[in-house]
């Protein structure tokens, strides 16, 4: 091994433990964030969402499962059949959070109702579309499709950005990204400003009463679904379309590992969110010192 490589390979592993290590400091402050919005719900609301945090951290899996066929047939209608045929559309009692990328000095979290992700797994690709169940309930259909619009659009733009060997984005770029997305649903949906509205509105509501999931652990989740129920997915899997994702197939086997610290991390976000609830946790599982 030439001293050159060490030396990157020490880099590399010297930013790896610091984005780590400002991960979790982050994944903290925001789960002191959500126990603010949760102690304002009914004991028996807070134990059940608390109940949902234990069983997926125990069960990644359980996290997600599939739509009811009638719901796959909505989407199917309002995007296009040929547009998912080859995608595993699922759906989750849980809303997604993220650092928000539009006012990316402040602490606010940004809340999503769904998740498109790509996954390498067994020498194919596989792409996942996850919904916030209640939301696939409460939302008018011009709001399902703006919000469809929107995944499709941003799965659209990563792609094209990793044919660029653009691996690891800045939130400027994320939220360049965000806004070329809206903009695109906007257009395709043909979605009115007073139905974005509401569509905003009805985010914010379920935010406040939903089980709360970082977007890494939801990945690892949709992940974890894949290799457990590999039998019924494995004919949504493709393989490698071009010499670029021939390239990228090495990097993205090595997901497995970062969904193990994508649950690891969860553990940590849970066990804080019980702190910031009650004095020892008792109330809310295994009691925490």
């Amino acid at each position: 091994m030439s001293l050159r490589f060490e030396a990157e390979e020490g880099k590399e592993e010297k930013n790896r433990k610091k984005y780590e290590a400002d991960y979790l400091a982050w994944l903290e402050r925001a789960a002191k964030e959500i126990a603010t919005t949760l102690k304002n719900l009914e004991v028996k609301k807070i134990n059940k969402i608390v109940e949902f945090y234990e069983k997926s951290l125990g069960h990644p899996a359980s996290m997600h499962f599939p739509l009811e066929s009638e719901e796959k047939e909505t989407i199917e209608k309002l995007v296009g059949k040929n547009r998912v045929k080859n995608t595993i559309l699922m759906k989750t009692k849980a809303l997604i959070f993220a650092p928000t990328i539009l006012a990316p000095s402040t602490f606010p979290l940004d809340y999503g109702t769904a998740m498109h992700r790509h996954f390498f797994l067994h020498g194919l690709w596989f792409s996942a579309i996850a919904l916030n169940e209640v939301y696939l309930e409460s939302a008018t259909e011009p709001m399902l499709r703006y919000m469809l619009e929107h995944e499709l659009a941003q799965g659209e733009i990563y792609k094209e950005l990793a044919t660029q060997s653009i691996k690891i984005l800045s939130s400027e770029m994320k939220g360049v990204v965000h806004e070329e997305a809206m903009v695109k649903a906007i257009q395709r949906s043909a979605i009115s400003a007073q139905e974005l509205e509401r569509e905003r509105q009805l985010i914010l509501d379920l935010s406040a009463q939903s089980p709360l999931v970082p977007t890494h652990f939801a990945s690892a989740s949709l992940f974890r679904y894949l290799e457990k129920n590999w039998e019924e997915v494995k004919r949504f899997g493709l393989p490698s379309q071009n010499e670029k994702e021939k390239e990228l197939e090495l990097s993205a086997e090595k997901f497995a590992d970062w969904a193990d610290f994508s649950c690891s991390s969860f553990k940590i976000f849970l066990k804080k969110l019980k702190q910031e609830i009650t004095m020892t946790g008792a109330e809310y599982g295994t009691e925490i010192v």
